[in-house]
């Protein structure tokens, strides 16, 4: 039964191997792609000039913890980052960029959108107007698109790097970038010292004013004699009156962390939140603060400063949710920037820390109200007498230690209001470049030789794949779905495979009669004879696709085994162009077959007796 050739079958790796074998074409046609591209990158592709400046950001978190922490707004690094990448920093330097950079941005543009070229081309077929962009929009593009590249190191270090067509362009949007951003970051950081300074010198007045006041309360009581307590219990109030300064500082620091954390969530809050929402919000906050406030005037006077601050905060909510609700209460803002994703990230980031950062004070809160509750429970034993000094005393020790710290955070607060930004540093200014920048060149020409290259295997893969040789036995059952027969050996013989003395190989009547070739003779003379069965072979016809595959060496070699089998047979060159065989068996070319098909050679004259059962039969004359 004939098997049913399903379709051909790809042999990968063989295919691999067959493209190799054409690594001249795919040179051939590398070279060819890659010179014109290599001359055009290094002789007309115009020269750009790449300058190199370095700033340093610093993240508070890698280094101390600075006493300003808890008091200052201090830069973080990813704000700082997103700051520099963001669009309106690449406006706010265009809009400060010398007019000779900012000309060139628009008349040498390297950045090319074929996208909106094409959108355009298709509204005007359309009739309708393409979109145009004004010149510093078209600035600000080219400025993050194609000129302007930030390399960001662990140690912090980012290189900031222009790239333009002179190098003073270059240097020059380098370092306007560096001013720019030291401009942002400084208005950034004084206008939170600012509004730190401000809640700070509130709190102080206040507490200058209810210092007083307990001082006054207290020399009364020492003008009466009647500040006496037992030594345990003076030892229990001073510790009492200890944790309650304590307890002050940290609210004071949580009021502050509050109000950085309600400055951070405001522009975003009253830009993304609906009216609706928004004033629900408000109503929550406010009834939040309400109840801390009847907390506190159950410990503090009602002139005590967190008191104060609450009721302060809490007439600000009410005056708010009393407006129009168009008009959402103003957070103040740092920097008005136009929030790109990355932007976000980094502004959710700094919320995050906030949030943090106010958890932690409320718990260390918690943990100090929880130890004056406990020694405030061991004081409740004292007299009626004794209770109202003890109060007159831990007031008097409370507001000083408020009011010292205070002061230090107040003089903290003006030097940093003075002073520049801690966590960005200028490293190097950029200089003019001393030479071109070769690395587009270097680009294009690697890409370059990438395309020659994979278009010259590719050439080479769709010819073999196209053009697949026979070369294996499984090739041959591929491509014709018949049983190989056997196989021979490549033999390198003495004699001439080309022209007309081509001569092929006696194999078998040879003086080494038992090799592999031999063997390989026999192996298709026992494959032929079991083919058809009982039936014994007639007639066998050897062929090629083309010359010099060794059909005249086979058709020999066959003929002596099958000879050596004891089998008659007679051996006819049909090859009338090429005829061979003779010379193999030592005979004369003529007469022969030709003779005998024009009808002028009898059989017993044209063939030739090699040995007893074997005839050779020659091509005759007309083959020579």
């Amino acid at each position: 039964m004939a098997e049913e050739l399903s379709g051909p079958h790809v042999g990968y790796l063989g295919l691999l191997r067959r493209i190799a074998s054409h690594w001249r074409l795919s040179l051939i046609v590398c070279v060819g792609v890659a010179a014109p591209v290599a001359v055009w990158a290094l002789l007309f592709l115009p020269k750009s000039y790449e300058a190199v400046a370095a700033i340093f950001i610093e993240d508070p978190r890698r280094g101390s913890v600075s006493t300003l922490r808890d008091w200052m707004p201090a830069g973080d690094a990813s704000y700082q980052q997103a700051v520099l990448r963001s669009r309106s920093l690449a406006a706010a330097v265009v809009d400060n960029l010398p007019q000779d950079s900012m000309n060139e941005l628009i008349r040498h543009a390297m950045h090319r959108d074929y996208v909106l070229a094409g959108q355009n081309l298709i509204r005007r077929l359309l009739g309708h107007e393409p979109v145009v962009f004004s010149p510093q929009q078209r600035a600000v593009r080219e400025l993050l698109t194609a000129r302007i590249r930030f390399e960001s190191l662990p140690s912090g270090e980012v290189e900031i790097r222009a790239i333009a067509y002179h190098p003073q362009v270059a240097k020059d949007l380098a370092n306007t970038y560096i001013e720019v951003l030291q401009s942002r970051s400084r208005s950034h950081i004084r206008d939170e010292a600012r509004a730190t300074r401000q809640f700070i010198e509130n709190l102080l007045a206040q507490t200058k004013a209810n210092l007083q006041e307990a001082e006054e309360s207290l020399a009364k009581h020492q003008r009466g004699g009647t500040l006496k307590l037992p030594e345990r219990s003076s030892v229990e109030m001073a510790q009492l009156a200890q944790l309650e300064s304590n307890l002050a500082d940290i609210q004071a620091s949580e009021e502050i962390a509050k109000r950085r954390l309600a400055g951070l969530k405001g522009g975003k809050d009253s830009a993304g939140m609906p009216g609706r929402a928004a004033r629900q919000a408000l109503s929550e906050r406010l009834a939040a603060l309400e109840a801390k406030l009847a907390t506190l005037e159950e410990k503090y006077a009602s002139e005590h400063p967190l008191v104060e601050s609450t009721q302060a905060e809490i007439n600000e909510l009410k005056t708010a949710l009393a407006a129009p609700p168009s008009i959402s209460p103003g957070g103040r803002s740092a920097i008005r920037l136009t929030l790109g994703p990355a932007d976000q990230a980094a502004v959710a980031k700094q919320v995050a820390d906030a949030e943090v950062e106010l958890a932690s004070l409320q718990n260390r809160e918690d943990v100090l109200k929880q130890r004056i509750a406990r020694l405030s429970s061991r004081l409740s034993a004292l007299g009626a007498e004794e209770w109202e000094t003890s109060k007159v005393l831990r007031r008097v020790e409370t507001h000083r230690s408020l009011y010292a710290t205070l002061s230090e955070k107040l003089g903290t607060a003006r030097v940093q209001e003075q002073g520049e930004d801690r966590g960005l540093r200028v490293i190097d200014r950029a200089t003019l470049p001393l030479g071109p920048n070769n690395a587009p060149a270097k680009k294009i020409i690697l890409l370059g030789i990438l395309l020659g290259l994979g278009l010259g295997v590719g050439v080479a893969g769709v010819i073999e794949y196209f053009n697949q040789p026979i070369e294996t036995e499984d090739d041959v059952f591929d491509a014709t779905g018949l049983p190989v027969l056997g196989w021979l050996p490549t033999i390198a013989g003495h004699q001439p495979t080309t022209g007309v003395e081509r001569e092929p190989l006696n194999l078998v009547n040879g003086s080494i009669p038992d090799t592999l070739p031999v063997e390989g003779c026999r192996s298709i003379r026992t494959s032929l004879e079991s083919l058809n069965g009982s039936r014994k072979l007639q007639s066998i016809m050897l062929a090629s696709a083309g010359p010099k595959e060794g059909k005249s060496t086979i058709a020999l070699n066959l003929a002596w085994v099958f000879w050596e089998l004891g089998r008659r047979l007679i051996l006819i060159d049909g090859d009338l162009r090429r005829p061979s065989l003779h010379r193999g068996l030592r005979c004369p070319p003529q007469p022969g077959l030709a003779d005998m098909l024009t009808g002028g050679v009898p059989w017993p004259r044209a063939g030739q007796g090699i040995r007893e059962g074997f005839v050779f039969l020659p091509a005759g004359s007309t083959g020579t």
